[in-house]
Parts: structure tokens; C-alpha cells; sequence
């Protein structure tokens, strides 16, 4: 045997010094941690990373996922997959197209259908501010939901006649109900009007409100108090008299309700020359919040606060705040419609402030 010369016993001690240097720190210190994050990743529910020496050194012949049983017995029918795979739901009662635990679309009316909590042949909704503008179209709306609509009103009696009778001809069920929402005892004899007609309201939408300008030079108490009323004090508690009804119902039936709130992007931000109609929002806000909780887990509570959907009466400046939108364009009352039937069916959602306002509040 020939020994070996310096110069190879040198470049060998070198060579192993190397592959200590790099290879010690990779088994002691990144190979646990890259264990430790695959960990990690399937433990939060998500699958694990790729190697990073799966990168480095590929395999030559990957090996194929087998076919799924149900793909390869399809193959060969000569009958398209989701034809196939919509008779198989077909016999077992299943929607193929619904994600589980979503809400499946209505296929004979296009149209979203009503909250599991309220799935009985004629629901009630009862609208404030139903006779004319965006209530109408939202009463109009609810009542090809299939619910029976108490169309609530102040002084436009005519107005709300006319919606009742659109209603009636498109084969729906609706009435017209008075009421001044600063008068508490109108808003109870509402309520006992609404319970002995149809029973107690399996839906509340606030709609009704005053848009008044009060700049500060002619703000009057009288004035102040009367906004207050309307916008803030008698929603809040017409949703607390009818929340405790739909309370109570659910604790003997085990049918609760939902409330939703119209409320307004200024009462986020405030609108000059409206302090008052700002703060009255800002007031229906937290109370959607706050009521959200105190009637929960039987009565779902949120808000709505559109943007430039439509221009309010009195208001002047509506295409300048429809110009300073992201989205450059007014939405019409369908937006609205939009939102208020994604809160219908939101069984998981309570005390959300859905914004409809064309990204207005960003700016």
C-alpha cells in the first residue's frame, strides 16, 4: 500500500472540514426547523410546504395520483361528468353546485331563499319608511321573497296604497300600517296592529329617517330633538320592543328574527352642515352593534350604510360625492337589494356594517 502524500491527506482534511462547516449547522439547527414548520402548516390545517431538496434533486419518474373512482367510471360512459354527477345527487337529495353548508339558490324563482330561522310558507317583515323611494323597492323586493310585508308609513298614506297594490297584483300579501316613530305609544299599538293581523314580525328593516340640513347658525333645540327622535330614538327602540317579541318567540318556538338597521356612511364620517343627522346615525350604528349582542344567539342584528345610491331629498351635493367615489357611478337601489338579501341568509354574520357606498368611505 502507497502512502498517501501530504498534499492528498491535506485536501481530504480540507474536504471534511467543508462538509462539517456546511452540513453540522443543517442537521442540528434548519432540519428541525423545517420540521418543525411542516408541523405547523398541517396543524393550522394547511398542507405542508414542498421539500426544498425536492427541488434540488427531482425524482426521475414521479409516480401519478391515482384517477378518482368516480372520474374514471364516467370516463367511459359516453354521459358528461356533471351530468352524471348531478343524477347521482339527484338520487341522494344533494345539490352538486352548493358548497357544503351553503344556502342553495331557489331554481324556480332565480332568487335567494329565505333564512333556515324563518323557512315558513309567509314570513314577516315589517319596513319603515315603505311607502315611497328605497323603501318601496324594498318592499316590493321582500314581498317576491314570499314574505308578507306590513308597509309602515308616517303621513304619505297614498303612497303607501300604491305599493300595497303592486304587491297584491304580483300575487304577494301586504298592508299598510301608520305610525310616528317619535311616539312611543304608536310604535306599540304598530307592533299589537302587525301581531293580531299577521303575528309577530320575523323581520324589521329601519328604514325610515329624516335628512335635514342643520347648520349651526340655524340649529333650534325643537329642531334637534325632533331628528334625534326619528333617526335615532325611535328606531332603536322600535328594534328593541320588536327584538324582545322575536326574543321571546324563539325561547317557546325556537323561531327567532333578524333586524337590519338603514344607516349611512356619515355616520362615520361627518357631513358638513348635518351634525345632527350625522350624530343620529352614528347613535343607529352603535346601537346596531350594541343590540346585536343583547339579543343574540336567537336575533341577528346588522346595519347598511349606503353611499351614492340614491340622492336623498334636500341634498345638493350628490354628484360631487358621486365623483369623489372610487367607483365613479351611482349603484340605483339595486345595490342595496343586493346587500339586504346576503344578510337574510347570513346565519353567521350579527352585528356588521355592510358598506354600500362604492368604496366612498376609503377616500
Amino acid at each position: 500500500m502507497t502512502q498517501k502524500s501530504v498534499g492528498h491527506r491535506l485536501w481530504g482534511g480540507i474536504r471534511l472540514a467543508v462538509g462539517v462547516f456546511v452540513g453540522l449547522p443543517f442537521i442540528v439547527v434548519l432540519l428541525p426547523l423545517w420540521y418543525l414548520h411542516c408541523w405547523h402548516e398541517r396543524r393550522v390545517g394547511r398542507p405542508a410546504p414542498e421539500a426544498p431538496w425536492a427541488e434540488i434533486w427531482p425524482r426521475a419518474n414521479p409516480v401519478e395520483a391515482p384517477m378518482p373512482r368516480l372520474a374514471a367510471a364516467d370516463a367511459h360512459s359516453g354521459v358528461p361528468d356533471h351530468a352524471r354527477l348531478e343524477a347521482r345527487c339527484a338520487a341522494c337529495g344533494a345539490s352538486p353546485r352548493t358548497p357544503p353548508g351553503a344556502l342553495p339558490l331557489d331554481p324556480t324563482r332565480g332568487m335567494i331563499p329565505l333564512d333556515p330561522q324563518n323557512d315558513i310558507s309567509s314570513p314577516v317583515a315589517l319596513v319603515t319608511g315603505g311607502a315611497h323611494h328605497l323603501g318601496a323597492t324594498i318592499c316590493r323586493d321582500l314581498a317576491t321573497l314570499g314574505y308578507r310585508v306590513a308597509v309602515v308609513y308616517h303621513r304619505s298614506a297614498t303612497q303607501a296604497a300604491a305599493v300595497v297594490a303592486d304587491i297584491r297584483a304580483q300575487g304577494g300579501q301586504a298592508q299598510a300600517f301608520p305610525v310616528d316613530q317619535s311616539d312611543p305609544v304608536q310604535i306599540s299599538r304598530l307592533l299589537d296592529a302587525v301581531e293580531q293581523v299577521w303575528g309577530i314580525p320575523d323581520l324589521l328593516i329601519n328604514n325610515a329617517s329624516l335628512f335635514v340640513p342643520t347648520p349651526m347658525a340655524e340649529a333650534t333645540w325643537e329642531g334637534l330633538e325632533q331628528l334625534c327622535r326619528v333617526n335615532l330614538q325611535g328606531p332603536l327602540w322600535l328594534a328593541i320592543c320588536v327584538g324582545e317579541r322575536m326574543k321571546n318567540r324563539a325561547q317557546a318556538t325556537g323561531r327567532g328574527g333578524q333586524i337590519i338597521q338603514m344607516c349611512d356612511i356619515w355616520g362615520e364620517r361627518p357631513l358638513a352642515g348635518h351634525t345632527a343627522y350625522s350624530v343620529t346615525k352614528a347613535g343607529l350604528i352603535m346601537a346596531t352593534r350594541s343590540l346585536a349582542r343583547e339579543l343574540a344567539p336567537s336575533v341577528r342584528v346588522n346595519g347598511i350604510a349606503p353611499g351614492a345610491v340614491l340622492p336623498k331629498e334636500g341634498e345638493v351635493n350628490f354628484q360631487t360625492m358621486l365623483a369623489r367615489t372610487p367607483l365613479a357611478q351611482q349603484a340605483g337601489p339595486d345595490a342595496v337589494l343586493h346587500a339586504i338579501r346576503y344578510l337574510l341568509t347570513a346565519r353567521f354574520v350579527t352585528g356588521e356594517m355592510v358598506h354600500v357606498d362604492g368604496g366612498r368611505g376609503l377616500v
